[in-house]
């Protein structure tokens, strides 16, 4: 497919895993549910490999994951390694170093932390220690300190498409965000919202623990000059550690769930976890495109539980 007629369709969304190790059922639902959004709307959808994290990617994660969807039932208009897009993330920030809006920071991330001003998103504000170290065209090349990106004060409207409010302000909550790191890699939130935008890409479909960071990233598509995709947040699977619910994500990985089921037989389960068929249902990705509406899948995160000897399956559920 070319550029042309990737981009020439209705709707562009994307799934954009971390390849930091297997795709677990988290990986698999919100795959899906991505999936889904786009194929009922007759749209394209691409597959994003965002395998920036260079101590935490290891060798074979990439193909891992590319063969663990395929094996699901999943295909895609298009599939990249966003690390192979350096030259795009360099031009991006060269706009911005052209307009003194990045500067190199050598503060620690314990110095940050004894702000002790929290984030939305868990981390810790950054008070703009470093704002005077403007780095330049001449000289960002051979800098190899972190780069942070000056952000303007301003509340940003903001409104997911479930009705969520995300409104807010990215300086006042997160401080100025970290675009290129220490190590030279670029940061996840920068290196996300530019290929959103080289891709065309008009709706983004996601886990809601990334909902409290999506203001940071309309921040920076402001700073850039490029627009805003449509954003749906959707539930989780959570699993019970102690008297705690946790986001499922390391506890069993695709091998351990290969050996409960087919895929037809996983797809139907993990489809019925979330409302979209009864239990019971044996199905493919496929099935569920005519009848999906989001209108159908539940609000509230789900508790799941992985018994060795059963498989996956929901608590309060036989």
């Amino acid at each position: 497919m070319t550029t042309a007629e990737f981009r020439s369709r209705y709707t562009i969304g994307r799934f954009a895993p971390s390849t930091t190790g297997r795709a677990h059922p988290g990986t698999l639902v919100a795959a899906l549910l991505c999936w889904l959004d786009a194929r009922s709307r007759r749209g394209s959808v691409l597959l994003r490999l965002e395998d920036l994290d260079r101590e935490r990617t290891k060798p074979g994660y990439v193909d891992s994951m590319q063969r663990d969807l395929e094996w699901f039932g999943l295909d895609w208009d298009a599939i990249s390694l966003q690390s192979e897009q350096r030259g795009r993330h360099d031009t991006a920030l060269l706009a911005l170093v052209e307009r003194g809006l990045v500067y190199a920071c050598d503060c620690s991330r314990a110095r940050v932390r004894e702000t002790g001003r929290r984030a939305p998103d868990g981390s810790h504000r950054y008070p703009g220690t470093c704002r005077a170290r403007v780095v330049t065209s001449a000289n960002w090349r051979d800098v190899d300190q972190p780069f942070r990106l000056r952000l303007d004060p301003g509340s940003i409207p903001l409104r997911d498409e479930s009705g969520s409010d995300l409104s807010g302000d990215a300086s006042e909550s997160f401080g100025d965000p970290i675009v290129r790191r220490r190590d030279g890699a670029y940061a996840y939130h920068f290196a996300s919202v530019v290929d959103d935008a080289a891709a065309a890409v008009d709706r983004v479909v996601r886990g809601r623990d990334l909902a409290p960071s999506t203001i940071l990233q309309v921040a920076l598509q402001r700073r850039l000059g490029l627009g805003t995709p449509t954003y749906r947040h959707h539930l989780l699977l959570l699993e019970r550690s102690g008297d705690k619910l946790s986001k499922l994500h390391g506890a069993v990985d695709l091998d351990a769930l290969r050996e409960q089921s087919d895929a037809p037989t996983l797809c139907g389960r993990l489809a019925s976890f979330v409302g979209l068929v009864p239990a019971g249902t044996v199905c493919r990705p496929t099935d569920l495109v005519a009848d999906f509406d989001w209108r159908r899948v539940a609000r509230e995160d789900v508790e799941v539980a992985w018994q060795p000897d059963v498989g996956l399956i929901r608590p309060e559920l036989p």
